[in-house]
């Protein structure tokens, strides 16, 4: 299959992607990373860039987590609950450390 490239400007920054995915595919992905890098923009105080898409990766990795325990029952609604909680706190802890 041959290479796909998608120019990616985001955070003041810009860069290519080159991947063997369908292009189509690899437009949601970064639009659907965008819309995270976005919110987490508007819901933290942090101005640094790169703490930004990091906190974001780690906003996606919990989405990700909870989705498989969703799709895998490991999770009921009390743990769930539980967890959510965890990881906001965890979230707002390394906010303010990166302050």
């Amino acid at each position: 299959m041959p290479d796909n490239l998608i120019s990616v400007q985001m955070l003041g920054t810009s860069f290519s992607l080159k991947s063997t995915e369908n292009l189509d595919y690899l437009k949601e992905v970064v639009a659907y990373y965008e819309g995270k890098v976005e919110e987490t923009r508007k819901g933290v105080s942090l101005q640094d860039p790169l703490k930004i898409a990091l906190l974001s990766g780690i906003v996606l990795a919990d989405e990700l987590l909870k989705e498989r325990s969703r799709q895998s029952g490991s999770l009921s609604g009390p743990e769930a609950e539980e967890a959510e909680r965890i990881t906001r706190a965890l979230i707002d802890k390394i906010d303010s450390i990166l302050q």
